[in-house]
């Protein structure tokens, strides 16, 4: 979301959660949303432009967020970028508690080159299996090892909102009765969640400048004295393209730290359940 004059998401000199459009041009406020609790034991959201060292991200970009939700429907890579549009969704992310990181060696292997893991070569037999599962059998590409910075523990309270009814109360029920499509994980596959404490809350003007979720919008944050924050820079909205996706769009990751709460524009914020929240 591009910077944009904080007028522009108050006309007429407030808000109203009857309006299923923005407050602004393109942002979505819903009338209501769906919150649920998701934690894992590890977590890794690697941060744009590193390769061999893997630094992660504190909270959950909101494309990672969104890619969750896609996976839990079932949806194909790629095919749901415009379902999480600027327009036509809304997300937050309140980090119930931030997690402490641990640095952890991980040997991955090549999966994506063509044929690059063959488990039973054309040229052998079942019955030679003992040598098949030597390394050298079945992978053609070597193992490489990296180092990943892993989050410990993190527990994060998500709420969603889709302008597409179908596809939100889709969403819902599925989050409801734990029915994934794919197993649901907090960035890499190999750190699986779990959901809980799943439910529906309405959306309502807040009268506060200061919110317990984090902010995916730059300008929606105004920094205060005596409060310290953290800004991490994210993609924020992709497209496909013919070749895969592109990032439309990055912003600031930004987030109070210790006990403090994030400070923003007062016409930004919203309560949802028991929480203060800026949506993006």
């Amino acid at each position: 979301m591009t910077q944009q004059d904080i007028t522009d998401h108050v006309p007429d000199g407030g808000k109203s959660s009857d309006d299923q459009s923005s407050t602004s041009g393109s942002q979505f406020v819903p009338n209501s949303c769906i919150g649920f609790d998701v934690t894992a034991d590890f977590a890794h959201f690697r941060k744009v432009g590193n390769n061999s060292a893997k630094p992660s991200y504190r909270i959950p970009p909101r494309t990672t967020v969104a890619g969750l939700l896609a996976g839990i429907m079932g949806m194909p890579r790629d095919s749901y970028y415009d379902l999480f549009s600027p327009d036509s969704s809304a997300i937050a992310v309140v980090p119930k508690e931030l997690p402490h990181t641990y640095t952890m060696g991980i040997t991955t292997v090549n999966t994506k080159a063509d044929d690059a893991i063959q488990y039973l070569p054309h040229e052998r037999s079942w019955q030679q299996g003992a040598e098949m599962l030597t390394p050298k059998s079945y992978v053609k590409y070597d193992r490489q090892r990296d180092t990943y910075e892993m989050l410990v523990d993190p527990i994060y309270r998500i709420y969603v909102a889709l302008d597409d009814r179908d596809v939100h109360d889709e969403l819902r029920e599925r989050l409801e009765d734990s029915r994934y499509h794919y197993s649901p994980a907090l960035g890499l596959s190999e750190c699986i969640a779990d959901i809980r404490n799943v439910d529906v809350h309405s959306v309502e003007s807040a009268s506060t400048d200061v919110v317990d979720s984090a902010a995916y919008d730059a300008s929606t944050v105004i920094p205060r004295p005596g409060i310290t924050i953290k800004r991490e820079r994210a993609p924020l909205y992709m497209e496909a393209t013919d070749n895969g996706r592109k990032t439309t769009a990055f912003d600031n990751i930004t987030y109070a730290t210790g006990d403090d709460r994030l400070p923003v524009n007062e016409s930004r914020a919203y309560t949802v359940g028991e929480h203060r929240i800026v949506f993006c």
